[in-house]
């Protein structure tokens, strides 16, 4: 098993060759005119097809209409949406850009997510990655989640993802959470701008990635040196564990090296959502860094 303090000597000008990696086992309507009026709700609950994205929030939604405007279908708006101005805004904002517009109950709404803020929007696709574009750029910042199940976590990793330009994010299909309404709100539009991909498994997509110069780092607790102490690359992946359990250990045996974030107690643990942060955060200013 290669030591994990290779990359640090690579990067302090050692003449030594590249250390060696692991091998892998592969394993419209036309728009409505201006006095148009949501349409009253039809009885049947589920009147939207099953793969489409369903983003909640007023800032989501926005957010969303404002970049993508062209996958929105349908908007749902509670009953009663005329005494808010927030809705009444966006009503009349977009009324002509969404095909479908209806007037639902609450309790339609709360059946996606008890913090909808009144309405829902409706999308028939989600930003999708160019992998082989990914692999090929000078400088890139990729992650992998391995078993987020927190709605928060996701959600808040995501919106620092778009902040901090991460070019897509990887999470496993089973047993962990996915692109949930409440996780479109928590991400406040985030989910509009970085590409997420669904993964069976993760060790074809790292291993790409090895064989096109990016090094994999696993935030945890075991590594020696600091997230601070790291020459960071041009080309990284952060792998981030579940909030509990943190790297499963079939991820952990493919990074290049564990690296830790220094704190107080051994006894506690930083949210991972926090983690994945300041992660991002200092591979930020360090790349800036390299392009002054």
């Amino acid at each position: 098993m290669q030591k994990r303090n290779d990359f640090s000597k690579r990067n302090k000008g050692s003449s030594s060759p590249k250390p060696q990696r692991r091998s892998f086992d592969r394993q419209s309507n036309s728009p409505a005119d201006k006095n148009r009026q949501p349409s009253p709700s039809p009885r049947r609950e589920r009147d939207y097809p099953k793969e489409w994205r369903v983003v909640v929030g007023t800032h989501a939604i926005l957010e969303a209409l404002k970049v993508n405007s062209k996958q929105a279908q349908m908007l749902w708006l509670k009953q009663g949406w005329e005494s808010s101005q927030e809705l009444k805004k966006l009503y009349a904002d977009f009324k002509n850009i969404i095909p479908k517009v209806e007037t639902k109950p609450a309790s339609f709404l709360d059946n996606l997510t008890t913090s909808h803020q009144g309405a829902a929007l409706f999308l028939n696709s989600a930003p999708q990655a160019n992998w082989e574009e990914i692999l090929l750029k000078e400088q890139a910042k990729v992650l992998i989640l391995d078993g987020i199940e927190d709605v928060q976590n996701l959600g808040a990793i995501l919106r620092t993802s778009w902040l901090m330009e991460v070019d897509v994010v990887l999470i496993p299909q089973d047993r962990a959470v996915g692109l949930t309404p409440a996780v479109h709100k928590v991400a406040c539009g985030g989910v509009e701008h970085v590409p997420v991909i669904l993964c069976s498994n993760f060790s074809k997509y790292m291993e790409d990635l090895k064989n096109n110069d990016f090094w994999i780092f696993g935030l945890s607790h075991l590594g020696k040196g600091t997230v601070f102490d790291l020459k960071i690359p041009q080309k990284i992946v952060w792998c981030v564990g579940a909030e509990d359990k943190g790297l499963r250990v079939t991820t952990e045996r493919l990074c290049d090296e564990l690296v830790r974030i220094p704190q107080a107690s051994a006894a506690a643990s930083y949210n991972a959502s926090v983690a994945t942060a300041m992660a991002l955060l200092e591979t930020t200013r360090q790349q800036a860094a390299k392009k002054s």
